[in-house]
């Protein structure tokens, strides 16, 4: 008989942060635990509103299938007893760490991937003026790559100013569906211009259609628009990257399979996070071990980490402790 817990756990953020969408100075992610036969197993995820998810219908979802995962619930089976999303995302990576305890295995081996220890990732600028946005870059001027929100106000202003003050670094615009297909034709050149390497989900899912045969002169991101494998088929010849984050595909198994699945089809791949902690970025880990773009920069935004967190340093991860996640101890 396994045993089974989860939670939620609040981590304040040293300064909001501000997309298309809004702006938080909190962040909240739900912890799972399972142990079995003396081996402990973890995983985090963190509920988005925008995906229709809260901390509280996460926690329901966890409580409905806790009596399945404690009568010992496979990973594979998880995956169609419960839908793609934040609470599957928990319990599938909590069962990955144990799997790999079990085993005396790394999470690396069991997937055939490298042991992500020189990750290089984005550092984020959230949405302010023009001035402020530069100075930000001004920080990070020494990043190979830097991520910046973006809504549909002064968007030329704002990415002179960053490229400005950072002018080594590639930028990837991420305006979180607030532009339209005239937006991005009118402003493409000019992002490129400034050190622009790609454009993430400029417009919502449901106008995807309206990119296709757009030709912009620099890459396009899918990122709201691709949860899961299935999706891929409906974005191929729209979006040129898509980004995987283990909060949409419901944990590392799907995961992987959509990773597969992308790079079979010619996708470039993206490994992004939502606000959480070390924890959550270490499942992800494992994934942009594959990815030509890496963005898990939360913990960088939090006031207080997990235990053995990671750290990143003008652009370049610490390695992923074992004792953190994923690891054989």
């Amino acid at each position: 008989m396994r045993k089974f817990d989860y939670r939620a756990e609040k981590f304040a953020l040293h300064t909001p942060f501000v997309i298309s969408r809004g702006s938080r100075s909190e962040t909240t992610v739900i912890v799972v635990e399972i142990e079995e036969d003396g081996k402990r197993g973890w995983g985090e995820s963190c509920p988005t509103p925008h995906y229709g998810e809260s901390v509280e219908s996460v926690m329901a979802q966890i409580a409905d299938i806790a009596p399945k995962i404690e009568a010992g619930l496979s990973r594979e089976d998880l995956q169609t007893a419960m839908p793609p999303g934040a609470a599957r995302n928990a319990v599938d990576c909590a069962l990955w760490d144990l799997e790999a305890k079990q085993k005396g295995k790394t999470i690396a081996d069991l997937l055939g991937h490298k042991w992500p220890d020189n990750l290089k990732s984005v550092e984020t600028i959230s949405i302010g003026t023009a001035d402020a946005m530069g100075k930000k870059a001004a920080t990070l001027a020494n990043f190979p790559t830097i991520k910046v929100k973006m809504n549909a106000d002064d968007i030329e202003d704002r990415i002179r100013a960053v490229h400005k003050n950072a002018p080594r670094a590639k930028i990837i615009v991420d305006a979180n569906e607030s532009w339209n297909a005239d937006i991005v034709k009118r402003v493409a050149a000019t992002l490129k211009e400034n050190g622009v390497v790609m454009l993430e989900q400029p417009v919502p899912p449901k106008d995807d259609e309206t990119l296709r045969g757009i030709n912009a002169p620099l890459p396009l991101g899918g990122d709201e628009s691709c949860h899961v494998a299935a999706d891929l088929d409906r974005l191929h010849g729209i979006y040129d990257v898509v980004n995987i984050k283990l909060d949409k595909t419901g944990g590392l198994t799907e995961a992987k399979k959509l990773l597969d699945k992308a790079k079979e089809m010619g996708f470039d791949v993206m490994v992004g996070c939502m606000v959480g902690t070390s924890l959550g970025m270490a499942a992800g880990m494992f994934i942009a071990t594959e990815a030509s773009y890496v963005d898990l920069d939360a913990p960088t935004m939090l006031s207080t980490d997990r235990d053995h967190a990671l750290t990143i340093k003008d652009g370049q991860m610490s390695a992923l402790d074992p004792r953190l996640y994923g690891g054989a101890v």
